[in-house]
């Protein structure tokens, strides 16, 4: 079952992770493990050091960093262009550029969202961070980072417009609402804001 949901998760990740602006290709992110420590895991995101040598223009960068469960993708979706401090059913929330994740029980795969706040847009970063137990004393700690595509981004509006951006299914393909009858579609706003609404036709 895990293997289907992890195959699921890449696919996701292919589709869902389509870079739309320049300046969100730059951002790197990292996760690193500890050997012997099973858990728990670094994650790391570069844009401070962006910004401090010119390659990005930013006056205040702001993270927003969630782990949810594997199962969980639905709520990782969904909040994953809310920019808000609020996190809903997720294991853990950070806004510092680097922070440790642990948790009293390791799954086998944590979806992570990274949301990085520029003063003209929001890069968002869906990806995966799998443990392998059998790996742990490796020097890695048995952590692997997988992430097949690199940031989407949303420019920042500066009008109080809610503008719908982009809808997709429950499995994170991106799809034209107007196209589908009986499904659940999310609804992604230019304010960062989302939407579940069920389509039936």
């Amino acid at each position: 079952m895990k293997n289907t949901l992890f195959t699921l998760f890449l696919a996701l990740i292919s589709l869902f992770g389509t870079a739309q602006m320049a300046f969100c290709d730059q951002i790197n992110l990292s996760t690193t493990g500890t050997a012997g420590n099973s858990y728990s895991f670094q994650v790391a995101s570069n844009a401070d050091s962006l910004v401090a040598v010119g390659l990005i223009s930013s006056n205040n960068v702001q993270h927003r960093w969630r782990a949810y469960s594997y199962n969980n993708m639905v709520d990782a979706i969904s909040q994953s262009f809310d920019t808000s401090l609020s996190c809903v059913n997720c294991l853990w929330t950070s806004t510092l550029s680097q922070d440790s994740y642990t948790a009293n029980f390791m799954d086998t795969i944590t979806i992570m969202v990274n949301m990085t706040i520029l003063d003209n847009a929001t890069c968002v970063t869906l990806f995966g961070v799998a443990f392998d137990p059998s790996a742990n004393n490796n020097s890695n700690g048995g952590f692997t980072y997988m992430q097949l595509n690199q940031s989407t981004g949303i420019p920042t509006s500066n009008n109080d417009a809610k503008v719908l951006y982009k809808t997709y299914n429950l499995l994170g393909q991106e799809v034209n609402a107007d196209e589908l009858r009986n499904e659940i579609i999310v609804y992604v706003y230019s304010d960062g804001s989302t939407e579940k609404k069920y389509i039936s036709r």
